[in-house]
């Protein structure tokens, strides 16, 4: 199989990864709770819906960063667990997401028109053939050719 999982993390791989842990589940919660609205800045269980989430989030963040910057072998089913569901993730959105792309994107540039940048329409000589426009010979063209 082309993807593969590190089954065997180091403990720097495990320490980049408990600090990319804590630091994103630390924004996405932040940017939940940003959206928690009128319950401000309140305790975890007096918040909404949103702001209860942003609070596990947090929390999974802090103890998923101690764990794997303080014992290898503690965090290593949850480093090879987490990059596992990743794979698979990334193995169904990629295909998604560049069909999605392909399919909605590119039709929109297709509808653009350009004034032919290509020179791609026949002349009405009916050749794509372009006459050479001779440079002055000095050293500074030389030094530039294009």
């Amino acid at each position: 199989m082309l993807h593969t999982v590190n089954r065997n993390p180091s403990r720097g791989d495990l320490r980049s990864f408990g600090i990319v842990i804590l630091v994103g589940m630390g924004v996405i919660g932040a940017v939940l709770w940003s959206y928690g609205g009128e319950a401000g800045w309140r305790l975890a269980w007096q918040g909404n819906g949103a702001q209860k989430v942003a609070f596990v989030l947090w929390a999974l963040g802090v103890v998923v960063a101690a764990i794997t910057l303080t014992s290898v072998p503690a965090g290593r089913p949850i480093y090879v667990a987490w990059m596992t569901l990743a794979m698979w993730m990334g193995m169904v959105m990629v295909p998604v997401f560049l069909t999605v792309l392909f399919f909605v994107l590119l039709p929109v540039f297709s509808l653009i028109r350009f004034k032919d940048p290509l020179r791609l329409k026949l002349k009405k000589t009916g050749t794509y053939w372009e006459d050479h426009k001779p440079h002055e010979a000095t050293i500074e063209r030389m030094m530039r050719p294009f």
